[in-house]
């Protein structure tokens, strides 16, 4: 696999082994999908990256160099019908750029509650950063107990976000997902849902959850892949899910970057 590290496309990743921001956790990353090599809403995700960056006191490059950076790694990573596409920024002003093959789930997702709370008010909220490890450690709880992932709610009781991705839901009416007061990622893909397929905002709680007809969870890479249970109860495929996934497939297709 070819990297861009910096200013240029290197074969192997060399990051300091004292010091640096890696080490520490401290960055910002974005991620996303292309298709057959092409990104989509990289816009959005780099717009996305700058507002992070500010907010945690980051250098970032200019976006003409990233958008370089992105150009060279998707031609010298081709893949096909889907790769991932990661950007992250170290602290220390390191630039990693990684395009890899992604495959779709197979399946329906199994999800779970975390016991811990997600503090709305915390530093981190709504930043796409790279320090996951309260994410990973719930994460690895879940799949113990034979989940997919795992939803966190906030002190007020509320859905936030899953480890992974944003959440939605239907009320047998509309699509709603958290709003940004929860704490929840203002993710790409729930933005865009937001904008052209009439999902709202809405307060949740995990009881609630448990009445909702459908429940999905929604990620620039992985679009938007079905619940099939979240703690005992069982959701079935709907059509209204259905509808709004290939939808929401379709119009991603429309709308790729050249």
């Amino acid at each position: 696999m070819k990297i861009w590290l910096n200013d240029r496309i290197v074969e192997e990743l060399t990051l300091p082994a004292t010091g640096g921001g890696w080490l520490l956790g401290d960055g910002a990353f974005e991620s996303l999908r292309t298709y057959d090599s092409k990104p989509f809403a990289l816009q959005r995700h780099l717009e996305r990256l700058a507002q992070t960056a500010k907010s945690m006191e980051i250098s970032l490059p200019e976006l003409d160099l990233i958008r370089t950076g992105v150009r060279s790694v998707i031609q010298e990573n081709q893949v096909s019908p889907f790769g991932r596409l990661r950007i992250t920024l170290v602290s220390d002003g390191n630039l990693v750029i990684t395009h890899v093959p992604f495959n779709l789930e197979a399946k329906g997702l199994k999800l779970t509650t975390s016991h811990s709370i997600q503090f709305s008010s915390r530093l981190s909220a709504g930043l796409k950063t790279i320090s996951y490890a309260e994410n990973s450690m719930a994460l690895r709880r879940a799949q113990r107990d034979g989940f997919d992932d795992v939803v966190f709610v906030n002190e007020h009781g509320q859905i936030v976000e899953t480890a992974l991705a944003n959440i939605i839901w239907f009320d047998g009416k509309d699509w709603s997902t958290p709003s940004l007061a929860s704490g929840c990622l203002p993710g790409v893909t729930r933005s865009l849902l937001i904008e052209n397929f009439g999902v709202r905002e809405a307060e949740m709680t995990p009881s609630g959850l448990i009445e909702v007809q459908a429940l999905a969870i929604t990620s620039s890479v992985r679009e938007i892949v079905p619940a099939e249970k979240y703690e005992s109860k069982l959701f079935a495929l709907s059509k209204p899910l259905n509808q709004l996934r290939d939808s929401f497939h379709a119009w991603v297709l429309g709308n790729l970057e050249p």
